[in-house]
């Protein structure tokens, strides 16, 4: 699938404090065939968000009344779709309380509208890809499912609700069950670009995974911290369908 036909098929809410940057940007995504919204208040964001479910939310951090934050907590549960933070403040702290929330991604302002159009893609690319329809689509270990044609997780029949970025890391590790994974591995395979090192995302993504399918960090049922190292799926049962 080339990104030419992601973007004509990809919805963007664009959600700016800033409303002097909001045209400009909309008007670059617009050019590059994105259907763009623009959002302004955040109660209407979060209407609309979870009304309408479009593809990828930009949201600014510092969205008046209502921040980012409390925005993406109160969306989350019932949105599925990327979630990209934008930002003045990068740091670890901003960026950590971003992936709590349910983000999937955080982008430091100012950014060139370029890489983050090429970020936007790359996030798309992926969930097209994994969603692919093939062979292999779906793991089974134990009474955990997986299933990348569906994108959903069920765990004893009962379904698991997870973010597009974390659904992405629990396939990646399920179907290399067995093998450890190194952090930096996963952090590439996720934004596909090298681990600065610093980033924390994908230990978050981890600790949510965790929680939802109610698993023991002293006594793993499915993913295995491996100090130092990265993180093992310790399933070793799975079969691929």
């Amino acid at each position: 699938m080339t990104s030419d036909m992601l973007k004509k098929r990809s919805t963007i809410f664009l959600c700016e404090a800033n409303l002097s940057a909001i045209p400009s940007l909309a008007d670059y995504l617009s050019a590059k065939e994105f259907d763009v919204h623009c959002l302004e208040e955040s109660s209407k964001a979060i209407d609309e968000i979870i009304t309408r479910a479009p593809d990828v939310v930009l949201l600014d951090a510092d969205l008046p009344v209502a921040g980012g934050y409390d925005v993406c907590s109160m969306v989350r549960p019932y949105y599925n779709g990327h979630i990209l933070f934008t930002g003045k403040d990068g740091d670890d702290a901003s960026q950590l309380l971003a992936f709590e929330r349910g983000a999937d991604d955080y982008v430091q302002t100012p950014v060139s509208p370029g890489l983050l159009t090429a970020r936007i893609i790359a996030h798309l690319r992926r969930s097209h890809s994994s969603a692919g329809n093939g062979n292999g689509r779906q793991i089974r270990i134990g009474d955990l499912v997986v299933d990348a044609s569906l994108r959903t997780v069920s765990l004893g029949g009962r379904s698991i609700d997870l973010t597009t970025m974390q659904f992405e890391l629990l396939w990646y590790l399920a179907k290399r069950s067995g093998r450890v994974v190194s952090r930096d591995e996963l952090y590439e395979a996720l934004y596909n670009e090298k681990y600065n090192g610093f980033d924390r995302s994908v230990d978050v993504y981890i600790s949510r995974i965790r929680q939802q399918l109610s698993d023991s960090v002293d006594n793993p049922s499915f993913v295995k911290t491996i100090r130092g190292v990265g993180y093992l799926f310790v399933g070793r049962d799975g079969r691929q369908c």
